[in-house]
């Protein structure tokens, strides 16, 4: 019995020394190399709410339905460019410029409001880019006063009487399509405006009450509107839901030959109970006086736009 007792002493000995037998150490199960290479290496950074901070070294994609990443613009100005396309169901063709704000060509998925103004009698698409429109909107677009937009200026030929004249179905079926489908747009009435000078401003009018559905925003400056449409507008405005009322901006020289006619349309606005901005402001019917107020423009224009 003692001499066993002995022997089995001195096997479970000898096992020990070889490592036979199992330590605690050697009972810890380690993870396989597929699975470390999905362990993270370190913990995620928070800051002081407790609220993760993202590596600024990593580059994550977006997440379904939010906006792609925007690289931080170092360009200064935007571009103004030359446009024209057939309209193939009425033979015409369709031109103007268009601007499009500084790194538009950089930033591809950003997509931007849209602005149509619309050019007086007798000029063409180049006027509001001679009154330096562009130029103010780099100038807003750097300070961040107002986001970056695309603005559209088209031609119209004055000259077409009513009712012959297609511009007006042009820029609401063609046009405004077109662009739509070729920028870099974010779509919806929220999202875009229309306003003119002189008989610019008639365009307005007439194109944003009668398709409240495609602009937010109508701005008429120094217009006297085409003969008979004050007295439509009332019944225009019976077929236009309350919520989609446009915002309205009226302005207009003291001195100006259409001053009594422009503040006519304030007069019917007020009366129908309709909201609206009116100014009057010290000036004539010309270039310098819209060249004064074209930051003003730009800041009300852009203070309409609907969420990204």
């Amino acid at each position: 019995m003692k001499l066993s007792w002995i022997l089995g002493l001195v096997l479970i000995l000898t096992l020990t020394a070889c490592g036979g037998v199992p330590t605690i150490q050697d009972a810890i199960v380690t993870s396989s190399p597929a699975e470390e290479s999905s362990i993270p290496t370190t913990l995620p950074a928070v800051s002081a709410d407790n609220t993760p901070v993202q590596n600024p070294t990593s580059r994550l994609e977006p997440l379904s339905g939010t906006s792609p990443a925007v690289d931080p613009c170092l360009e200064e100005m935007g571009s103004v460019q030359f446009y024209s396309f057939p309209v193939h169901r009425t033979q015409d063709e369709i031109s103007g410029r268009i601007y499009t704000p500084p790194c538009y060509d950089l930033n591809l998925g950003q997509k931007y409001p849209t602005l149509y103004l619309l050019h007086g009698a007798t000029e063409t698409d180049s006027q509001w880019v001679d009154l330096g429109i562009d130029e103010q909107a780099d100038v807003l677009i750097n300070k961040g006063e107002i986001p970056p937009l695309i603005i559209i200026m088209p031609e119209e030929n004055s000259w077409i009487p009513f009712p012959e004249n297609p511009f007006g179905e042009h820029l609401v079926k063609d046009l405004v399509p077109w662009v739509d489908t070729h920028f870099q747009t974010r779509v919806g009435r929220e999202n875009r405006a229309i306003g003119g000078l002189s008989r610019g401003g008639n365009w307005a009018v007439r194109i944003g009450f009668l398709n409240w559905g495609l602009f937010k925003s109508v701005g008429v400056h120094s217009s006297p509107l085409f003969y008979g449409d004050l007295e439509r507008i009332p019944g225009w405005f019976e077929g236009i839901p309350e919520s989609k009322i446009p915002r309205i901006y009226l302005d207009v020289g003291g001195d100006d030959t259409n001053l009594e006619n422009a503040a006519n349309l304030e007069i019917l606005l007020s009366e129908l109970g309709i909201p609206h901005s009116w100014h009057q402001y010290p000036g004539l019917h010309e270039e310098s006086y819209w060249q004064a107020h074209l930051g003003e423009y730009l800041l009300w224009y852009s203070s309409g736009w609907g969420p990204d």
